[in-house]
């Protein structure tokens, strides 16, 4: 390896940069179960595919995470979307946002299947949060973001997928 190939490598012992630690398919996961849950909470059923991709643009935003998190569970989809939208630009950056996320949002619904936290229903194409009993209790903050990602999950719920992408502007 010459030693211009070596400084490409990163070194495994190198700490990883904040953004390596935000942006992982385990957090990202834990979210998306963390949706799932909200969502068969409320109607019990498991959450259509192309909405799991809207968990991680929302959450992982620190202004969206901040107005999901200041809206009650009671007010709906349809008020966070108007309190994001008081700045038309940030309503409509959602979907810029999903779309630079999505490898990132299906890497990390993939580890939530692979490690048995949720199933794909292949005939509704939905994901299914399965009961997990010895999840490990995670640091406060992100167990915040799990409650947030919860919230979302019972918001989708109580509208349809259609109403969901024009509540929020996005296109699947």
């Amino acid at each position: 390896m010459s030693s211009t190939d070596q400084h490409s490598v990163k070194d495994y012992r190198e700490r990883p940069s904040e953004l390596d630690l935000v942006y992982n398919p385990s957090l990202g996961a834990y979210l998306v179960w963390s949706a799932g849950r909200g969502y068969f909470e409320e109607c019990s059923k498991g959450m259509p595919l192309p909405l799991a991709f809207l968990i991680l643009p929302i959450v992982l935003h620190w202004q969206s995470k901040e107005i999901a998190t200041a809206t009650l569970k009671s007010s709906g989809l349809t008020l966070f979307a108007n309190k994001l939208g008081a700045q038309q630009e940030d309503l409509l950056a959602l979907h810029q946002r999903a779309l630079s996320l999505r490898d990132l949002s299906l890497a990390s619904i993939s580890l939530a299947c692979a490690t048995k936290m949720a199933v794909i229903e292949s005939k509704s194409a939905s994901i299914l949060s399965l009961s997990v009993e010895k999840l490990p209790k995670p640091p406060d903050g992100i167990r915040k973001l799990g409650a947030v990602s919860e919230k979302i999950g019972v918001w989708f719920a109580r509208i349809s997928p259609e109403q969901v992408a024009s509540t929020l502007r996005i296109e699947f």
